[in-house]
């Protein structure tokens, strides 16, 4: 009994001492709008830090409008969520998926607003798609999220590994019969798309 005891106690103790933070995302393709609808799932604490962040950058750069492609400013403000969503997710065509300019792609996000749920606080924003040269809109078909990467680079496991799959981000795609899913994680921070027909 006692060796029983012993062991629902490493279990759980090693449960406990074990770091996770996730987000969920989900994203439905709007092609009336040309848009990805974004709902996302993050706990106050994330929130807050993302925020203090953005803000941080907007006061060290003394600007809250990103520069246009001749280096002019433009005229849209920048809100600290636009550039949490610029900084650590990034849609693309390519399997790369290369992060963008954090400004430039924080203007693509039209912020929606916010609802809190517990310890967890829902984002709700809009992408918009870049035209291509031959006009026709397409969703992208990859995404790259790196919103913990510095967290679990900086994290030490109780085993002494590094980074691990403790830190997720869970995407799902609406639209389908069953939603489609992807989780990026530190050590794969890009995964494919799956839009519906």
């Amino acid at each position: 009994m006692i060796a029983f005891v012993t062991s629902c106690w490493l279990v759980l103790s090693g449960m406990l001492l074990h770091p996770t933070q996730e987000t969920l995302c989900e994203l439905q393709w709007n092609p009336e709008t040309e848009r990805i609808e974004i709902a996302f799932r993050l706990s106050l604490a994330d929130e807050e830090r993302l925020i203090k962040e953005a803000n941080s950058t907007l006061s060290k750069s003394g600007e809250h409008s990103p520069e246009t492609a001749t280096g002019e400013k433009s005229r849209v403000d920048l809100k600290p969520q636009q550039l949490a969503f610029g900084r650590h997710m990034t849609f693309a065509n390519d399997d790369a998926c290369l992060p963008a300019p954090k400004l430039e792609n924080a203007a693509k996000y039209r912020w929606v607003g916010r609802r809190e749920e517990g310890i967890h606080v829902w984002w709700f924003a809009e992408y918009e798609v870049s035209k291509p040269k031959d006009g026709k809109v397409v969703p992208p078909s990859h995404v790259r999220c790196d919103l913990f990467v510095d967290t679990a680079r900086n994290t030490v496991h109780p085993g002494g590994h590094g980074p691990h799959d403790a830190f997720q981000n869970t995407f799902v795609i609406l639209g389908h019969p069953v939603p489609v899913s992807a989780v990026i994680t530190p050590r794969e921070p890009v995964a494919e798309l799956k839009w519906p027909d």
